[in-house]
């Protein structure tokens, strides 16, 4: 067995058991991606139950990611933060069908996504949320420095993962070899020193945070947390933003505006946004193609939707 859906109701019974918590009332399975996540709520608390997949990150890698996340914590970044449970344990242990599994239980992000809009001042909230966290993880590595991301790993790594689920589709095969031999040439221009560098979030996407009714911002969902160049966090919200919101201009200017509220930007930087949202993009693409047991139907039939025709209409408009 590949990928077990473990049972609300037993998870409720041995695991959410060992929790403080007030009678719980619900516990719902919400989605399945890298991992499994399930909706908690007792009598007066929401909460999210994470349970790793089989062998997606070990022990080490969730212990790491659990340390970033309670340092963030306790130094003022509104993030998603683990519970303890009645013995002060985080991490629980799971043994599935498919072998040991692991699982954290989480504070809810109040609010909600800003799937289909976002205001300026919400743009702006976040990118000083993201300085806030960069200020403090800067020249930092995670615990066993778990996955470190260079241009090698995040471009020709991801190309080879993405290669053989498009050589039917020769156009996209060459286009893709096209676009990478463009980023890889822009970066071998530049000096890496002149990039900053510590613990990303690695996946700052609309779905991975919240906003409650005031537009305060919470950060969430650090599985993807590595150790790279800051620039490729703000990349992923630019070039989010530009795929989802007609106003992208503004929502990205008021999202770099309140990142150098805290933390400024050099012009390399800056000038390196739009590469690194391909970049991101392609990594991105790269992980699904590396995981086609759980994105088996965007393997097979988003990609091969214009994709790739997609990705070079933006390097050409932006990476110029």
């Amino acid at each position: 067995m590949q990928y077990s859906t473990l049972s609300s109701g037993a998870l409720q019974e041995i695991i959410l058991s060992k929790y403080p918590l007030d009678n719980i009332i619900q516990c719902e399975y919400l989605y399945r991606g890298l991992n499994d996540n399930y909706f908690v709520m007792d009598s007066q608390t929401k909460y999210i139950l994470r349970v790793y997949r089989h062998n997606w990150r070990d022990l080490k890698d969730i212990e790491s990611e659990m340390e970033l996340l309670e340092q963030l914590k306790s130094n003022g970044v509104s993030v998603s933060f683990p519970i303890p449970d009645k013995t002060g344990n985080i991490i629980q242990k799971i043994y599935a069908p498919e072998g040991l599994r692991y699982a954290v239980l989480f504070s809810y992000a109040k609010g909600n996504a800003p799937l289909s809009e976002m205001t300026l001042n919400q743009s702006r909230n976040i990118g000083r949320e993201l300085a806030k966290m960069h200020s403090l993880t800067i020249n930092r590595r995670l615990k066993n420095n778990r996955c470190h991301l260079d241009i090698n790993a995040m471009l020709h790594q991801s190309f080879y993962a993405i290669k053989p689920f498009i050589e039917d589709w020769e156009d996209d095969l060459k286009i893709l070899e096209e676009i990478i031999k463009k980023l890889s040439s822009k970066f071998d221009e530049i000096s890496i020193e002149d990039l900053s560098f510590g613990i990303c979030h690695g996946d700052l996407y609309p779905s991975n945070y919240h906003f409650s009714v005031g537009d305060e911002v919470t950060l969430f969902d650090f599985d993807a947390c590595c150790c790279s160049w800051f620039v490729q966090d703000i990349a992923a919200f630019c070039y989010t933003t530009i795929q989802y919101y007609r106003n992208d201009r503004k929502i990205n200017k008021a999202f770099i505006d309140g990142y150098q509220e805290i933390r400024k930007l050099n012009k390399t930087e800056i000038d390196l946004i739009p590469y690194f949202g391909a970049v991101n993009h392609i990594w991105v693409l790269g992980t699904q193609c590396s995981n086609f047991e759980i994105f088996c139907h965007f393997v097979r039939t988003n990609i091969k939707r214009n994709i790739i025709r997609n990705l070079k209409k933006y390097v050409d408009k932006y990476c110029s």
